[in-house]
């Protein structure tokens, strides 16, 4: 376990510990794991749960799906009819689909204003399968590509009001990554040669603030260098950290999941191929851990489709998306309403 301390007014830490849910080891065996096994196409039918808000008197809301608007049902609830809860199942859920929320409700103490709202489902089993696609590093580009296209298909104004923005500088050469392994002083592992040779690197950034940026060969930094960029500089120079200085100089930082670092571990435990392994650092309670690392075969992919899966779902936490997990249920959810005449709703999935 490794501790830094910093002189800055808050104290931050680097540890190792050990995590397979923030694990990813890759190298030679991470390309040629053979074909992975697809998930099931499982559709889900969640129930759709309506109850009356303490401000209302009535609420009646009718729910269609796709660009067509195909009726899907209705529900409503009204407090002098002590009806103040209403359920519906839903149609199945599998790839996105578009919703729309349209009826009325009487406010206390009786004044009727418009519900209306509107957004994109999607089955957390969709990005399950779309996820354990790839069988290397380089097939996730596709997998984010696949995801929004089927979000624009769904819906084309989905991302009308948003910024998505894509930055694919296009392929690698030889000479640019001799170029950056002569800087480093390492010799750069086979799967990341071969990515950025093929697919080059790319960055995806979101309207909410989420990014995933794979770094070209002249951005590729040390653990080190990267650490003392984001998180203030380091007391190196102290007896305590004085002997771990080189060692994380040696680790390589080669992509960015929303300001956390997927660093090639040099300093690590070696894989058996010789090859670095792969960690995932992020910051909790005010310190920054580098998860401990994995070398061998399947596990090094399972966890890197892991990391994935956990970075799709965190760039579609917002209210525009709503992403149903098997055994979820669906309830209405105020949004923003400034001119108070309208009841702006939205789905969430939940238990």
């Amino acid at each position: 376990m490794y501790y830094f301390c910093k002189h800055t007014t808050i104290k931050k830490a680097l540890l190792t510990a050990r995590a397979p849910f923030f694990l990813v080891a890759v190298g030679i065996g991470l390309m040629a794991v053979g074909a992975a096994s697809m998930a099931q196409e499982a559709s889900t039918n969640p129930l759709l749960m309506q109850k009356l808000g303490k401000d209302e008197i009535e609420e009646t809301v009718q729910v269609s799906l796709g660009l067509t608007g195909q009726p899907a049902g209705e529900l409503h609830v009204d407090y002098f009819e002590n009806n103040t809860s209403d359920e519906m199942t839903f149609p199945q859920i599998y790839k996105p689909q578009r919703y729309e929320l349209q009826g009325y409700a009487r406010m206390k103490p009786g004044k009727r204003v418009k519900v209306e709202g509107r957004g994109i489902l999607l089955a957390q089993s969709y990005l399950t399968e779309a996820v354990n696609r790839p069988t290397a590093l380089g097939g996730f580009l596709t997998v984010w590509q696949g995801v929004m296209r089927d979000i624009t298909r769904a819906d084309p104004d989905a991302f009308s009001a948003h910024q998505i923005n894509w930055q694919m500088p296009g392929t690698v050469s030889g000479e640019e990554l001799v170029a950056a392994e002569k800087r480093l002083g390492a010799r750069l592992p086979s799967f990341y040669r071969e990515t950025v040779q093929r697919s080059g690197p790319w960055q995806l950034s979101l309207f909410n603030g989420f990014s995933f940026e794979l770094l070209a060969p002249s951005q590729l930094v040390s653990a080190s260098d990267w650490l003392q960029r984001h998180y203030g500089p380091a007391e190196w120079d102290s007896p305590e950290n004085q002997a771990r200085r080189q060692q994380f100089k040696s680790d390589i930082v080669f992509a960015v999941v929303n300001n956390e670092p997927w660093v090639l571990r040099r300093s690590g435990t070696p894989c058996a191929d010789e090859q670095p392994s792969f960690a995932v650092g992020h910051t909790a309670d005010e310190k920054f851990y580098v998860e401990a690392d994995v070398c061998g075969g399947n596990q090094q992919l399972e966890a890197l489709r892991q990391k994935m899966l956990e970075a799709m779902n965190r760039a579609l936490v917002t209210p525009d998306f709503t992403v149903v997990g098997d055994g979820q249920r669906l309830y209405f959810v105020r949004g923003d309403s400034p001119e108070k005449k309208i009841l702006r709703l939205y789905l969430k999935a939940g238990h």
